[in-house]
């Protein structure tokens, strides 16, 4: 019972069995009252037609006629005359006409009615139809039918209710056993899944039938189990290509160094190797500071604090602090802006977005390549570019340029002097603004970088 499909199959049969129970116990009474009255109905119209024959035609013949047709063991009939007193009855009810009249006071009644509607607990059911014949004479007609066929079929009439209880409580019982089998299986399957998933296992294989919440559920695990072996996958890449960036460096470090304490060496040999650690340690302390930061920004506490800037003088501020290392490269830096364009961002965020974008473009779109950032307003939106007139890069390595560690050529990454998490750092932050990043290139034409803020 612990199960929830079996949980949920059990509250389905109970709201069902009562249900049922209510709705047999509203119609139970109603449809046996109902079948009373026809009884009723049939009784007092029988009564009627004899009271008919009567005032048409009354004589001895009549009346013997009218005893002959409810000569019955369940039937009885009888008349009065206008005192009360008995003209002729049948006798095998085995009622005692003689006292009958004034016990019921006959003459009391101007009408068709039941004198005697109680079924359950009478054997008799008792009509009177007063009648007046053209002669004047007058007298009741006086019907008696046996309560043992209403009993009857009130009896049947409950058998027939609980062959349709039991009916429908078997039908309840089978409907029951296949929910439970219906919901059982799936989840049973499901938890199979998710237990393979937390052992790290995430060939997992779920039939997605329907698009109810089952369906919809499966469909989740089998992304989750995507989700989860992309994260690992990415996990391991990741980790060993740290292990890597800090390795080389690392070696770098401790090679030099003990190459450069040899007192064999020249002054200006020393120089050399102490440099050549100088810039390993600064290219460790960027890559520690990178993984810093993208740890940061994995951290769910992690906020932006927006506000509103001023995109023209912000953009000039840093193409003033740039333009020097891309002139000494023999670049160009160049910027256009819409005037008063602003936008709703956190500015050491945006800058630390921008910076990272054309430092990028600095080291790897060459000497003597123009790099121009353009804001202007799209829409409800605020748009920035980053372009580049360099080398550009194959549509191939687009796909893969914000991930982490993600060098377009290894080979040169040492003399870039990149992290490989640069762009990486750039999406974070972009998506933490709600904000849009895509990057386009082409062979021999150069990239472009697009924000949407």
């Amino acid at each position: 019972m612990n199960k929830l499909s079996v949980k949920l199959a059990a509250v389905f049969l109970v709201t069902i069995l009562l249900l049922e129970g209510l709705l047999m116990m509203y119609l139970h009474p109603s449809i046996g009252q109902v079948r009373v009255e026809e009884e009723y109905a049939r009784q007092l119209a029988t009564g009627a037609n004899h009271r008919e024959v009567l005032e048409d035609n009354f004589s001895v013949q009549t009346l013997h006629h009218i005893l002959l047709m409810e000569s019955r063991e369940d039937r009885g009939v009888a008349v009065f005359d206008e005192n009360n007193q008995l003209i002729d009855g049948s006798q095998q009810t085995g009622i005692d006409w003689e006292t009958f009249g004034d016990r019921w006071e006959l003459s009391s009644y101007s009408e068709d009615t039941m004198v005697q509607r109680s079924w359950k607990e009478e054997p008799f059911l008792i009509s009177a139809h007063p009648f007046e014949t053209a002669q004047g004479e007058s007298g009741t007609l006086v019907m008696l039918q046996s309560t043992t066929a209403i009993q009857a079929l009130m009896d049947t009439l409950n058998f027939h209710f609980l062959l349709a209880g039991l009916g429908s409580f078997l039908v309840l019982i089978v409907i029951y056993v296949l929910m439970t089998r219906f919901l059982t299986q799936p989840l049973n399957r499901m938890k199979v899944a998710t237990e393979k998933l937390s052992k790290g296992d995430f060939d997992v294989l779920l039939p997605v039938e329907g698009k109810d919440e089952l369906g919809e559920l499966a469909a989740s695990i089998h992304k989750l189990a995507r989700d989860l072996e992309h994260l690992q996958k990415t996990r391991t890449e990741f980790l060993s290509s740290i292990s890597h960036e800090l390795r080389t460096p690392l070696t770098y470090l401790a090679g030099y160094s003990q190459v450069a304490m040899r007192p064999d060496l020249t002054l200006d040999e020393k120089q050399h190797y102490l440099q050549v650690i100088q810039e390993e340690t600064e290219r460790l302390t960027t890559l520690v500071e990178d993984l810093f930061a993208l740890a940061k920004l994995d951290d769910p506490s992690f906020r932006v604090t927006k506000e509103t800037i001023k995109l023209q003088p912000f953009i000039q501020g840093l193409w003033q602090r740039l333009s020097p290392s891309f002139e000494q490269q023999g670049s160009k830096l160049t910027f256009t802006c819409e005037p008063k364009l602003v936008v709703q961002a956190d500015p050491l965020r945006l800058e630390q977005i921008l910076v990272n974008l054309l430092d990028n473009a600095r080291r790897y779109a060459g000497e003597g390549v123009e790099t121009h950032v353009a804001a202007r307003t799209e829409g409800s939106k605020v748009r920035i570019e980053v372009k580049d007139h360099g080398p550009g890069m194959e549509s191939s390595q687009l796909e893969a340029i914000f991930d982490r560690l993600y060098r377009i050529e290894k080979s040169r990454s040492r003399s870039h002097g990149g992290s490989g998490l640069g762009l990486a750092i750039v999406k974070e932050l972009v998506e933490a603004h709600d904000g849009t990043i895509e990057v386009k290139s082409e062979l021999g034409k150069g990239t472009t970088f697009t924000i949407r803020l």
